[in-house]
């Protein structure tokens, strides 16, 4: 009987593990895979802002149908041409922001009815998630983060 009970003890903890382990790898965009050929355009209207774990994650009404005037220099995150997409102009859409901790910051620069220009990536894995490290505030500031924490691809398959 106690030899049974703790098989299932164990059993529990090595799922409940197993668990966590692939929370954390979805959750830090491990498995994703962000198209840079494809970078995605969306200025509008911030209609809510959220700055909890995991992400910090703005929702924006897309308003711009142009592609407003961009000098990044960052060939390696961004490999194609800035577009907008058409089923997007609006819509409102949520972008997820990472790092973390450099986006966290914005909580108190960020408030419903800012206008924003963002530059996103879309997972090409369900659920097609939008993942940004680079923003324009309504103040004409711009914070970018250009380190690589997902896997980019060249389009998707």
């Amino acid at each position: 009987m106690l030899k049974a009970l703790n098989h299932r003890i164990l059993f529990s903890l090595v799922m409940g593990a197993g668990l966590i382990g692939s929370a954390v790898l979805a959750h830090h965009g491990v498995s994703g895979q962000y198209d840079s050929s494809s970078p995605i355009v969306l200025s509008g209207m911030v209609t809510r802002a959220t700055f909890a774990p995991p992400h910090p994650v703005l929702s924006v009404r897309v308003e711009g149908r142009d592609v407003p005037a961009l000098d990044l220099n960052r060939p390696d995150e961004f490999t194609g041409p800035f577009i907008v997409r058409e089923e997007d102009v609006g819509e409102v859409r949520e972008i997820e922001f990472s790092p973390v901790g450099e986006f966290y910051a914005l909580g108190d620069r960020i408030r419903v009815g800012d206008r924003v220009t963002v530059l996103a990536l879309r997972n090409c894995r369900p659920p097609h998630e939008l993942r940004s490290s680079w923003i324009r505030l309504s103040s004409g500031q711009i914070v970018s983060y250009s380190g690589g924490l997902h896997r980019r691809v060249d389009g998707c398959r």
